[in-house]
């Protein structure tokens, strides 16, 4: 069967899973990933894993060692505050983009994931609600190759464990209301400097945590 031409809906599905786990540490940065584990895992043949793996060492999310094994590309302090800084600048871009351009319903959909966030804490959905949320100013930024950018760089700093900052909820949400406010607006400055503002609290916080360590 898997000599078969696949499904193009199954190696997505497979990517998606996959980069799930990844991103949520079920697979761990530096942990060995075979096709036939993560078809088991997924309960799918190779065929859609095998493509999905390879888009993913593609992207860097994977990398190939030197005996051809692949794992999860562990990922520095350095390059995750590295990460950050190009975050920085490029969803501000975004940021001033979208203002005035981002509908009534999606703006609507934002403040209800970010009061979620805010009632449920580190629940389930909440990095997903969070990627949401970022993703859907890039995408009203009109530049699908922003957009696209920024999705890559926060799939790497997700990546990065120590990025988890529960004990920053409320925080977050009331940069993410300030943030939806200037969009609504239509005040580009604003947004600017109320996403850069959110990104550079992430990073103090962050190595404010490190510190203390």
């Amino acid at each position: 069967m898997d000599g078969l031409v696949t499904d193009p809906k199954l190696s997505t599905v497979a990517y998606g899973a996959l980069l799930d786990m990844i991103l949520r540490g079920t697979i761990a940065p530096g942990e060995l990933v075979t096709e036939r584990q993560i078809a088991a895992r997924l309960g799918m043949s190779r065929t859609p894993v095998r493509e999905a793996v390879r888009r993913l060492e593609g992207e860097g999310t994977l990398e190939r060692q030197r005996d051809g094994a692949l794992i999860v590309r562990p990922y520095s302090m350095e390059e995750f505050l590295q990460a950050l800084a190009v975050r920085r600048l490029l969803e501000g871009e975004a940021a001033r983009l979208a203002a005035g351009k981002v509908s009534p319903a999606v703006l609507a959909a934002a403040r209800e994931r970010t009061e979620r966030l805010r009632r449920d804490g580190m629940a389930e959905s909440a990095r997903q609600d969070d990627r949401d949320f970022h993703a859907a100013i890039a995408e009203a930024s009109g530049n699908p190759v922003l957009a696209t950018t920024i999705s890559d760089l926060r799939k790497r700093t997700a990546m990065f464990r120590l990025g988890r900052l529960p004990e920053r909820v409320d925080q977050v949400c009331d940069e993410h209301l300030t943030i939806l406010d200037a969009l609504a607006s239509g005040d580009g400055e604003a947004a600017r400097t109320a996403m850069q503002s959110h990104i550079d609290n992430v990073r103090a916080h962050l190595l404010q945590r490190l510190t203390a360590l």
